[in-house]
Formats: C-alpha cells, structure tokens, sequence
C-alpha cells in the first residue's frame, strides 16, 4: 500500500503537470492557432476568452490540490515537519493561485466588459480610442502575468525534483 508521501507526491505532480502543461499549451500552441485561423480578431479573442476562463477554474483546482498535497505530506510524517524546498513549493503555490485568481476574476472581467464596450460601438475603435489604450494595457499585464506564473510553475517542478528523501 502507498504512504501519504508517495500519495502526495502523485497528487502534486499530476496538479502541477496540469495546470503548467495547460498553461504552456495554451499559450504556446492554442492561441496562436485560434487567432491565426479565426474570421476575425474579435471571434479570435471571444474564443480564446472563453477557453482561458474554463482553464482557469482547472488551475485553481490544481492549485487547491497541491496544498492538500502539502497538508497530506506533512501529516504523513512522523515529525511533522517540512523541508525547506517543500515550503518554497508551497509559497510558489500560494502566489500562483494568488495570481491566477486576480488574472481570471479581476483581468479578465475587466478584458471582457472592455471588450463588449468596443464591439456596442458603430463606429471602428482606433489605437487612440481610451478603449482600446486600456484593452491593450490590460492585456500586456495578463500576458505578462501568465509568463510569470510560467516560471513560478516551472521553479516549482525543479524544487519538487531537487527534493531528496
């Protein structure tokens, strides 16, 4: 039978896979496609919108899920204790849900009422339209803060295989 350990470690490892994998496939792979492929940069973004806010509940779940992790690893041992590398593991966690959480409830919301404020307009948003300024500064801040949550996952998988036993 598994101890809690080697269950903790799945269940980390797998939340991780998922919720870094996920990340890096949508960045990566689906977003170029959908806005490569897509009738119109508009369709594009309402797509890939709707397909980030689906993948962001998965990585709060995940990320909820490493912490049950970390809450059954540390019972599972008879001192009680966690290793350096573990609570660093888990911080990251902390600040990657953190961070996910503000980027899909708060950047995201604002992104989409943004959004439909352009599409209700009859006449065409310029780059100049305060509109569209606020869009594209919301939308590096939310691109920016997936790269980092990128590195902050990827900082996590080399913790967790530095981790001697």
């Amino acid at each position: 039978m598994y101890n809690r350990l080697t269950i903790s470690a799945i269940i980390e490892i797998t939340a991780l896979i998922l919720w870094v994998g996920g990340l890096f496939s949508l960045t990566i792979l689906a977003a170029p496609a959908i806005f490569q492929t897509a009738p119109s940069r508009e369709s594009a973004g309402r797509t890939f919108g709707l397909i980030l806010k689906r993948f962001h509940r998965l990585g709060w779940g995940c990320g909820a899920a490493i912490l049950l992790a970390g809450g059954i690893r540390y019972t599972g041992r008879a001192d009680n204790q966690l290793y350096f590398a573990e609570y660093t593991r888990y911080l990251l966690d902390l600040l990657m849900l953190g961070l996910s959480l503000y980027t899909g409830l708060i950047l995201s919301g604002r992104l989409e009422k943004l959004r439909a404020r352009m599409a209700e307009g009859v006449d065409r948003v310029g780059k100049d339209d305060p509109r569209r300024v606020e869009f594209n500064r919301l939308h590096r801040q939310s691109t920016g803060l997936t790269a980092f949550l990128l590195l902050l996952g990827l900082a996590m998988a080399v913790l967790f295989g530095l981790e001697v036993y």
